[in-house]
């Protein structure tokens, strides 16, 4: 007699546990949340992604959110030539995580080379963003940006032996910002950018530094290289169309905001 099939035992969700309030005292503050649009064009990115720990990445996930299965976060350097404050590089650390089942990239650390770009990154969209030394490089065997603080490399994040590739099959995904609202509660702000990719190319994951520390970042362990990808596009850089209630599950507690275009 054949013994009886193994049931499937069902995975209880995971939610983030983060402390909130702990979070919250370092947020930015978004003065308001219909910022005017800002056109990027000819902007170059670069993401080189890495697995991490899981146990660190769950502990600065807000309760709203679950982690990837498996964990991982991407680390980004983009070159701006022309914005509405002048040419600026932006760096990026973000751990991908899913709203319901949607996944998106919280963001850890931005840092950029332009004040003008910080502060209003921060008031319009919720950028937790400080001022770095940040460049972008591209030669023909290699794609790097870098972050530097106080004389001393923090990020150094390569795509390396390029191959073009579709645009359409980049996944940058739309960021998620933990921020404070003047006059109103404490939201995440989803940032969703528009791409219109000119050249896209992927290639092996090489992240020669990251000190966590000088970053100002906890959570994030790299512990397996993924994949790089990088493009260029020309981005437009729209305001928020949702935010979510950090305290609540994402799929209860995001809501459409009144200034979202239709």
């Amino acid at each position: 007699m054949w013994p009886a099939p193994r049931r499937a035992v069902p995975r209880v969700p995971l939610f983030g546990t983060l402390d909130l309030s702990t979070a919250l005292a370092s947020a930015p503050t978004v003065t308001g949340l219909a910022p005017e649009t800002w056109n990027l064009p000819g902007a170059q990115t670069l993401q080189v992604s890495y697995e991490v720990e899981e146990a660190p990445a769950l502990a600065v996930t807000p309760p709203a959110l679950h982690p990837s299965i498996p964990p991982y976060a991407t680390f980004s350097v983009c070159h701006m030539p022309e914005s509405p404050v002048g040419e600026f590089n932006l760096a990026m650390v973000r751990l991908i995580v899913r709203a319901g089942i949607r996944p998106r990239a919280l963001l850890m650390g931005a840092y950029t080379d332009s004040e003008a770009a910080a502060e209003q990154l921060r008031a319009g969209w919720g950028y937790r963003v400080s001022q770095a030394e940040v460049t972008f490089s591209r030669r023909h065997n290699q794609l790097r940006g870098t972050v530097t603080i106080d004389g001393r490399t923090a990020l150094d994040a390569r795509l390396l032996d390029p191959e073009p590739m579709a645009g359409a099959d980049i996944e940058l995904f739309d960021n998620l910002h933990l921020a404070n609202v003047a006059d109103g509660d404490p939201l995440i702000v989803q940032v969703d950018p528009g791409y219109q990719y000119h050249s896209a190319d992927r290639g092996a994951a090489d992240l020669r530094q990251f000190d966590a520390e000088l970053l100002g970042i906890e959570g994030i362990e790299p512990v397996y290289a993924v994949v790089a990808v990088a493009c260029r596009a020309d981005v437009e850089l729209t305001a928020p169309r949702f935010v979510i209630d950090p305290t609540k599950p994402a799929i209860q507690g995001t809501r459409r905001l009144d200034t979202a275009a239709s």
